[in-house]
């Protein structure tokens, strides 16, 4: 039975067209995969199904849902739908959550709207709803707060709040994007299991291939606001008809050209039994406070010249670890060293010795002040140099970083909020270059790139690599991307590197358990070489 069909769907904004004759339906206990690049109009058609478009929004076609046309219905009525019948998972959970409530009043709320039940019947449901995405109240009691969770159960509470009422119809939009692999498997199975389950209909949103080949029976793939390819999902796997799916396909699967280079035989980096500890709170009044290691006794080098992968699940210590590299965490044991200079944390790191490292961030817009123009956001590190470039010097040195990643000179004179994410990665990378470090850490600096900016980006790292002998610690939970760029990889868990070796010979034949775990938990696009 078909449940949801959209039909000739347009949506302009203040008269401006975005969606473009869309047609899609979902059958009840199916998954209906959206796909598509930033900007294709994937989360608006979900939002016109929900009927929460931005203001200045007109909505045209039909919409229905179990026969009933939505764009007919005042906002009152879709208020008794949204939550009952028409269940939502958002991207961020830490954004779609309220960090001053507790999970079990979050998920309750629904029911208790909804429902028109007494708090404690309320409660008694959402404990139940928490236990059904594997939250049991024996550990995960209804009095916690969402920032005691880690980004997967995070993400599991705000299912528990789309599913409370057992909804008809479940939209996830991107609900796995920033998860490492095995959590991703593990949302992805029990969304399956959901539908399954209650004989729900799901429409995944996502720009990942691999998730929609694993978990969706029929696909649509959107581009610039059109309808270009749809139908069963392994079907269009096969037979790539569309030349914009082709070329998704293609950019999903993209292994950068990597010129063959000698690594150079000397240590740019040597970390030597590091270990990292955090205080955790007392327990009592009068007790002694316990700690939490998050780094135990990690060891390795990186020669000048090599790109070494650092992966793992949320948690494990990678962040951490990169924050000590960087001088930004203080060691209870063990030293680091770069070019044999030894890093110190608290602001006792030289300058000399900082001018080594750069590091690129996960969410480039969230690192550059928005009120300065790329001109000054690109030259911030020149503070770090004993004669730093003026006037025309300083001008050039931009204009050249620029152009190295492959931006305009006139670039320059413009402000961060007029570039798209994969741009303001670019800068975010020139940032990093222009005083010429022998280390660029990269945490997470592709994830949440569409799979086509992603090969861009992951291209030009490999030619910045090869051009100016620069060494990466690359960390990523994206395990394809990780074969792809680097010459070693460490598998870290609970703090500790499990195994490490070249990451071929990793890939091709674990030793580990753990790793094996990690590799067994990457999606599978078809056809592709996966890990």
């Amino acid at each position: 039975m078909t449940l949801l069909k959209v039909e000739n769907l347009q949506l302009s904004i203040y008269d401006n067209p975005v969606l473009h004759d869309i047609d899609f339906q979902v059958d009840a206990g199916q998954t209906l995969g959206i796909i598509g690049e930033s900007g294709s109009g994937k989360s608006l058609s979900a939002l016109s199904v929900m009927q929460l478009l931005p203001k200045g929004s007109k909505a045209t076609g039909s919409i229905l849902f179990d026969g009933e046309e939505l764009l007919d219905k005042t906002e009152a009525q879709m208020c008794s739908l949204r939550g009952d019948d028409i269940g939502m998972v958002f991207q961020e959970p830490m954004t779609a959550l309220n960090p001053v409530q507790t999970i079990g009043e979050q998920v309750a709320e629904t029911v208790f709207i909804h429902q028109q039940v007494g708090r404690k019947a309320a409660l008694e449901i959402a404990a139940q709803t928490l236990e059904h995405v594997e939250l049991p109240n024996s550990e995960f009691p209804l009095s916690r707060y969402p920032h005691e969770l880690s980004g997967g159960q995070r993400q599991r509470v705000v299912i528990a709040m789309a599913i409370a009422l057992r909804p008809r119809l479940l939209i996830a939009d991107e609900p796995t994007t920033a998860l490492d692999v095995t959590t991703q498997a593990q949302i992805l199975a029990l969304l399956k299991r959901l539908t399954s389950e209650h004989n729900m209909a799901l429409l995944l949103i996502t720009h990942d291939l691999g998730v929609v080949a694993d978990i969706a029976d029929h696909m649509v793939i959107l581009r610039h606001g059109t309808v270009v390819d749809s139908g069963e999902t392994g079907t269009i796997f096969k037979a790539l008809r569309h030349p914009y799916t082709k070329a998704l396909y293609e950019a999903s699967g993209h292994v950068p050209e990597r010129s063959v280079k000698h690594m150079l035989p000397e240590v740019l980096l040597d970390v030597n039994a590091v270990s990292r500890d955090y205080r955790l709170p007392r327990s009592g009044l009068f007790s002694r406070p316990d700690s939490f290691r998050a780094v135990d006794q990690v060891s390795f080098v990186i020669h000048r010249g090599e790109n070494v992968g650092l992966v793992g699940e949320s948690g494990c210590g990678k962040s951490t670890l990169a924050r000590a590299i960087l001088g930004l965490e203080k060691l209870q044991e063990g030293s680091i060293t770069i070019n044999g200079e030894q890093v110190l944390a608290d602001m006792q790191m030289p300058a000399s010795l900082r001018r080594q490292v750069q590091v690129v961030f996960q969410d480039p817009y969230g690192s550059f002040n928005p009120r300065h123009k790329v001109k000054r956001l690109v030259g911030e590190p020149f503070y770090l140099l004993d004669s730093p470039p003026a006037g025309a010097d300083y001008d050039m040195a931009v204009t050249e970083v620029l152009e190295s990643v492959g931006l305009a000179a006139s670039d320059a004179d413009k402000y961060i909020h007029e570039f798209s994410g994969g741009q303001r990665q670019r800068i975010a990378i020139a940032r990093a270059l222009i005083i010429k470090p022998g280390l660029i850490v990269l945490d997470e600096p592709v994830s949440a790139l569409d799979v086509s900016i992603r090969a861009q980006i992951l291209d030009l790292l490999a030619a910045l690599s090869a051009q100016f002998d620069l060494s990466y610690l690359f960390i990523s939970h994206d395990l394809t991307v990780v074969r792809s760029v680097t010459d070693r990889v460490l598998v870290m868990k609970d703090g500790r590197i499990v195994e490490q070796g070249d990451t071929e010979d990793v890939f091709s034949n674990p030793q580990h358990a753990y790793t094996n775990n990690l590799l067994d938990s990457v999606p599978v696009l078809p056809g592709a070489d996966n890990p």
